[in-house]
């Protein structure tokens, strides 16, 4: 009887100890919307996992982000997850494998929170690649010169004839 006893107390006391412990791992792994402005002005070259509900995806995309199904690519370096709920963000972001040159972190108030801080910083996920659609890339004189020209605040695009 002694044995049980001291075997339950063992039980008891090492399940105080780990509780806090995973609550405090989910909360460095979810992250405010200040804590999340603070890692993307950082790194501002990130990948954004788009794990909302394909409704919700189609009536708020996301720019630049990347559905996420558990066979997308996740990429190396600073990784954040949109969830329909900050709970199944972190659930994403725990069976993601780890990796020494990856952070994943679930975005606390998902979508509209991203929204918000991306509205307030300067820098933004910029895509990762550009696909020229078949058929628009012919040989020969070019119809339209295309010149970008940006200012302090702006940047601005003309398109212009070459034959003028």
């Amino acid at each position: 009887m002694h044995f049980i006893k001291k075997h339950v107390l063992r039980v008891v006391g090492a399940t105080l100890l780990i509780v806090p412990t995973l609550s405090l791992a989910a909360n460095d792994l979810l992250l405010n919307e200040d804590s999340l402005a603070a890692r993307i002005a950082k790194e501002p070259n990130c990948q954004l996992l788009d794990a909302r509900s394909a409704e919700a995806q189609r009536l708020s995309p996301l720019a630049f982000s990347t559905r996420y199904d558990k066979t997308a690519p996740v990429r190396r370096g600073l990784v954040f997850v949109v969830a329909d709920s900050d709970e199944a963000a972190l659930e994403i972001v725990r069976s993601i494998p780890a990796d020494a040159g990856r952070s994943v972190y679930a975005v606390q108030g998902g979508a509209d929170a991203w929204k918000r801080v991306q509205s307030e910083t300067a820098t933004a996920i910029e895509p990762t690649s550009f696909v020229v659609p078949k058929g628009t890339c012919d040989l020969g004189k070019p119809s339209l010169k295309f010149d970008a020209k940006s200012s302090k605040k702006t940047g601005k695009a003309a398109l212009e004839p070459i034959n003028k």
